[in-house]
């Protein structure tokens, strides 16, 4: 039999009314014409389902005759698997081609050769997929015009990576996604923070205490609606009981509640969802997260869980399974040893990150990509990966670490070292100084530098900007200690925190600077699309770590000479803070500059680490600092050390033009070599 042919021509059937089989044909007709180039045979590929086959994942392909080539399952997103292989296989098209702008090359025609080899890989992950959380950047991004094209590129890319479960967003863009999710072939599950999907008490009852013990019948009619609404769809139900908001119940109840108060709500609490469930799904599988406080009460003996729940347990947020720090607590208690080989669990994983300290957002996770593997494979051998949802926030920072984590899932899964991941990973998606491209890759997780003692506590770009606007934050109120930092410096007082912050940073800001400058040269001998994914990829990671760590050191060294005791240096306080705001403001031309203009926008709204908001604060100290040294008109420096010393000294106009604004001083300043002269102006 003549071998399959995939041309211009090639037409895809199926039942377009099915929505799963309707977007398999699509993205498959896509991939086709963005592919191939010439009209060949006039032939056709059927995706169906079959009740033939078993109602498992897996998928077949066969070739009838010449013309026709059916790909079928017992399920619906079988048949997408199917649909994603002949791309990926055929096509080549890459799993994050869409993320990193890797289109495949244009063939003339493309062969199936053996239909048979194309088959879904082994895994030993039943389970396995993203949470897409924290997602302020996706949800202001559109592509093609359209969010919701966002959102459906999010749901393609996990799918081409194996993956089959998903929580799609935080609150309410989980409730307004979990449909089109469903319709991508996705399982959907729920934040560990709302309990069945369903709506947070304090939104639909502003005006009521989230109180169980007060409303149970509110909650249960909240819980019974978000069943009624998802019965009908692949779902894997979490239970649990949290406040309004991802933080302990009795934080939003006015009841006065012991450890075993706590735990009784909760117990209460799991049972009654669980009977919910399986009231309307009996075959319902259901999972709860050990998360935060339910991890001190669980481990205490004081959690009763139904033994055919899926628990699932989390790391630190910095790549490491024990329990994550919140606020000053740090117990990292270890999650992965003397667990139950008889209950099915699974791990609730962080790429990306928030909390608010010193964590990754914006960044490529600063743990290196053999420690993230060899923990994925501690994961395993202790029996807990029946479920492996990864955090992604929001995909296209943390890409490296979601194709290593897709692997993961694999049961040909093995740990390599961070030199050949980032190997494979540099090969699959540059064409070009692949040796070179590795190198700077490696360097980024040599240059980040740890902020404690211990081998994962490094710092992410959250550290730099949190921490900075603390400092400020306390300068202008003259506090005598940084407001929540005694996890970071102890319990000292402000000056001692600022030296040791000072200390911390001290040698890690230049070799991050040398970094950016090496990106950047390489990127300027690159060719113009491996240089675009180079900057993309790898380079916007480094400007935020390295404009961002010079901006907090600026920022401790104003400090420095605002107060020293005898002999205030205001003008190289408001030097140093303008030339953080500087550095700061790099970042968003890095991000406004972007050569591909479809990324342009999509760091819009960074509203967590917050660069444009830090830019704001420096704005507004530099303020303080040339108000207070500058005098109220503001004109003294000008005076002082602009203008020449017959101009300065005749008063028959007090000003011949308005104030210079912040920044302009600043440069004038700095062009007359102010900067390093000691003034005591106060």
């Amino acid at each position: 039999m003549e071998e399959f042919v995939i041309s211009k021509a090639t037409r895809i059937v199926t039942d377009f009314g099915n929505d799963v089989l309707r977007n398999a044909a699509q993205i498959l007709t896509r991939d086709i014409q963005m592919t191939v180039t010439t009209i060949q045979t006039d032939n056709e590929i059927d995706l169906r389902v079959t009740s033939a086959l078993p109602r498992t994942e897996q998928f077949s392909v066969a070739q009838p005759d010449a013309a026709h080539l059916v790909v079928q399952s017992g399920t619906l997103r079988g048949v997408m698997y199917g649909a994603l292989a002949i791309s990926k296989n055929v096509l080549k098209v890459n799993d994050f081609w869409f993320w990193l702008d890797k289109l495949p090359k244009k063939v003339p025609q493309a062969v199936v050769g053996n239909p048979t080899r194309l088959k879904l890989p082994d895994y030993r992950v039943s389970y396995r997929g993203w949470f897409v959380n924290d997602e302020v950047l996706l949800n202001h991004w559109q592509y093609q015009e359209s969010n919701q094209n966002v959102w459906q590129m999010v749901y393609e890319t996990l799918l081409r990576c194996g993956g089959n479960i998903i929580i799609p967003g935080t609150g309410n863009n989980a409730h307004a996604h979990r449909a089109i999710a469903a319709a991508m072939g996705l399982i959907v599950t729920h934040h560990h923070a709302e309990p069945l999907g369903a709506q947070m008490f304090a939104r639909v009852y502003p005006d009521l205490t989230a109180s169980y013990v007060k409303h149970p019948d509110l909650f249960k009619s909240l819980w019974q609606k978000a069943i009624a609404e998802q019965q009908d769809s692949e779902t894997v139900w979490t239970l649990g009981f949290r406040g309004q908001g991802d933080r302990p119940f009795w934080l939003d109840d006015d009841h006065h509640y012991t450890l075993a108060d706590r735990a009784k709500v909760i117990n209460d609490v799991i049972q009654t969802q669980y009977r919910l469930v399986k009231a309307a799904v009996p075959d319902a599988q259901c999972a709860i997260n050990i998360y935060g406080e339910l991890t001190g009460l669980y481990h205490a003996g004081l959690i009763k869980i139904p033994q055919d729940v899926i628990q699932i347990w989390a790391d630190n947020g910095y790549g490491k399974m024990v329990s994550r720090r919140q606020g000053e607590d740090d117990p990292r208690t270890d999650v992965l040893s003397g667990q139950n080989p008889n209950l099915s669990q699974g791990i609730y994983y962080h790429v990306a990150f928030h909390d608010l300290q010193a964590s990754n957002f914006l960044t490529l996770l600063q743990i290196d990509p053999h420690t993230v593997a060899a923990e994925l494979d501690k994961v395993h051998q202790a029996g807990m990966d029946d479920f492996v949802l990864c955090n992604t926030g929001n995909i296209k920072p943390s890409i490296l670490f979601l194709a290593l984590m897709a692997q993961s899932w694999r049961t040909d899964f093995k740990v390599r070292s961070t030199a050949d991941i980032l190997t494979t990973y540099v090969q699959q998606y540059y064409e070009t100084n692949q040796q070179k491209i590795v190198a700077l890759y490696q360097r980024y997780f040599t240059t980040v530098f740890n902020y404690g003692q211990l081998a994962d506590q490094r710092a992410g770009d959250e550290f730099y900007t949190y921490t900075l606007r603390k400092i400020v934050a306390a300068w202008l109120a003259h506090s005598q200690q940084l407001t929540a930092m005694t996890w970071l410096t102890g319990d000292k007082p402000l000056q001692a925190e600022l030296d040791e912050i000072a200390d911390l940073l001290h040698g890690h800001v230049t070799p991050f600077i040398r970094l950016d400058q090496q990106i950047q040269t390489a990127m300027a001998s690159l060719p113009t699309m491996d240089a675009n994914r180079l900057y993309n990829d790898l380079w916007l990671s480094v400007v935020v770590h390295a404009a961002a760590s010079e901006a907090l050191q600026r920022t401790l060294t104003a400090f420095k000479a605002a107060t020293q005791p005898e002999s205030p240096n205001l003008i190289t306080a408001f030097l140093q803070i303008d030339a953080a705001e500087q550095a700061l403001q790099r970042i968003l031309t890095a991000w406004q500059s972007n050569p591909l203009k479809k990324w342009a926008h999509f760091y819009d709204n960074d509203c967590y680490t917050n660069i444009s908001l830090t830019i704001q604060v420096l704005k507004t100290l530099a303020g303080y600092l040339r108000i207070t040294g500058d005098g109220p008109d503001e004109d003294q420096w000008e005076r002082h050390y602009l203008m020449t010393k017959g101009d300065a000294r005749i008063m028959l106009l007090s000003n011949t033009h308005q104030a210079y604004d912040d920044h302009e001083l600043a440069s004038r300043l700095l062009a007359k070599g102010i900067e390093t002269q000691k003034h005591s102006k106060s």
